[in-house]
C-alpha cells in the first residue's frame, strides 16, 4: 500500500514538471501566434528540421529562421493568398533580398536556404517595422519561415 502512495505521488510530481516545462518553453506555434497573430495548420503535421537565431536580446529583437517540412500540402495552401512573385519589404526591394540580408545576418550555411525561384512567399509587418516572411517550396515540402524583429 505504501508504495503504491509513493508511485502515485512520484507520477503526479512528473507530470506536474513537464506541464511546467511546457509553459516555460511555449512551441514555435504558440509563439507565432502570439507575436503575429498566425496560426500553423496543425493538420499539415509539420516537423522542424532547421533552427537557428540570433540568440536572445533584452529587447527580444533579433532574427529568427525555421525550416519545416510537412505531410500535407493543402494545409499549407490555405495559410495565405500565396504569390510567386517578389514583393518590396520595409527596407529592401524584394523579400529575396530581405530573407538574404536576415540568414547572412545569423549566418546560415547556403544548404540551409531556400531556393527562392522555387518558392511562393508571403509576408506581414508590424508597426514597429519588425517583419515576417514565409516561404513554401511545395515540391520539397518545405516551409521557410524568416522573423526580424526590430
Amino acid at each position: 500500500m505504501k508504495k503504491k502512495a509513493i508511485i502515485t505521488v512520484a507520477a503526479f510530481i512528473i507530470l506536474i514538471a513537464v506541464l511546467s516545462i511546457f509553459r516555460l518553453f511555449p512551441s514555435y506555434a504558440s509563439t507565432i501566434k502570439s507575436n503575429w497573430d498566425i496560426s500553423l495548420p496543425i493538420k499539415a503535421v509539420l516537423t522542424e528540421t532547421y533552427e537557428k537565431d540570433s540568440g536572445a536580446s533584452f529587447h527580444g529583437d533579433g532574427v529568427r529562421y525555421r525550416i519545416f517540412s510537412y505531410k500535407y500540402e493543402d494545409y499549407i495552401d490555405l495559410m495565405f493568398a500565396w504569390t510567386p512573385n517578389e514583393h518590396k519589404t520595409n527596407f529592401y526591394p524584394t523579400t529575396r533580398e530581405a530573407a538574404e540580408a536576415w540568414l547572412d545576418e545569423i549566418d546560415v550555411p547556403a544548404d540551409e536556404r531556400p531556393d527562392y525561384s522555387k518558392c511562393c512567399s508571403w509576408s506581414k509587418s508590424q508597426n514597429d517595422n519588425s517583419e515576417i516572411i514565409f516561404l513554401w517550396d511545395n515540391e520539397l515540402n518545405k516551409l521557410y519561415i524568416i522573423e526580424n524583429f526590430i
